[in-house]
């Protein structure tokens, strides 16, 4: 089965590691892309040290890097300079905990239909990303869909980037049912490309971040075309409390949703 991963909380990591033993589960760390954190050395090392000290597997780990005012392709120097210095706090933070891999969000202004300003975004970002890439080969990339209202642009980026070994597609369904696409369209546009996804639920206006099954998305049809695409992918159970997760992974388990058979 592919991997599972919950957001580690801190306060309570005692139930955080339970859960994770419980579904063989990997973390995807939330501690380390807000500027208020990364601006203070201090506190960066101390939460590495103490995910470092926790009896738990960091190998099939992953980390959210940062995605707050994050635009590698702008046109203004200082806030490519910025977001870079951003990214590479991501990616050596990573590397220090030894993950597998980070996930970076498009952060493409969606309702700007410029086609000068999408091109630039795409050709940017696929040079940038491609390059980092290459700097840090034992780290997979991974792209996520941001309130993007269209799959084009996404599936441009997996396309434009799939000759890259560890850079690749986060398929966000969340994200995607906020969009009036449908998902089945989401999947047929990117599906070559995603190897990780995140989940949770909304109600289709607001990302609320919900339980697995506690909105308004159709997860048995989320599934088929998981399926129908054979979609390889880790999934991550993107809400913050531990009874949120354990409420969307007995859902998926009884409903056999991706990856649960």
């Amino acid at each position: 089965m592919s991997i599972i991963e919950i957001i580690p909380k801190r306060e309570e990591i005692g139930k955080s590691l339970e859960l994770a033993d419980r579904y063989n589960a990997a973390f995807e760390y939330n501690d380390f892309f807000a500027p208020e954190v990364l601006d203070d050395p201090g506190q960066v090392d101390s939460l590495i040290s103490f995910y470092l000290k926790q009896p738990h597997d960091r190998s099939r780990d992953t980390l959210h890097g940062v995605f707050l005012d994050i635009a590698i392709h702008s046109s203004d120097s200082l806030i490519r300079r910025a977001s870079d210095q951003r990214i590479r706090q991501s990616m050596d933070i990573a590397r220090a905990l030894s993950l597998r891999g980070v996930v970076f969000h498009t952060n493409l202004i969606a309702n700007f239909r410029n086609k000068a300003y999408r091109q630039g975004w795409l050709n940017k970002n696929r040079d940038y990303f491609t390059a980092l890439a290459a700097e840090y080969p034992e780290i997979n990339i991974y792209m996520e869909n941001m309130f993007d209202l269209t799959p084009d642009p996404f599936a441009a980026f997996g396309s434009a980037t799939r000759e890259c070994p560890n850079l690749h597609l986060c398929l966000d369904v969340a994200h995607a049912h906020l969009s009036d696409i449908p998902i089945g369209e989401w999947f047929e546009q990117t599906a070559a490309d995603i190897r990780h996804l995140h989940i949770n639920d909304n109600d289709g206006v607001f990302d609320l971040h919900q339980a697995v099954g506690q909105g308004t998305i159709d997860w048995h049809n989320v599934d088929h075309w998981l399926r129908h695409y054979q979609v390889a992918a880790s999934v991550l159970i993107e809400t913050s409390s531990i009874e949120c997760q354990e409420q969307s992974l007995s859902y998926m388990e009884q409903n056999h949703i991706y990856p649960f058979t």
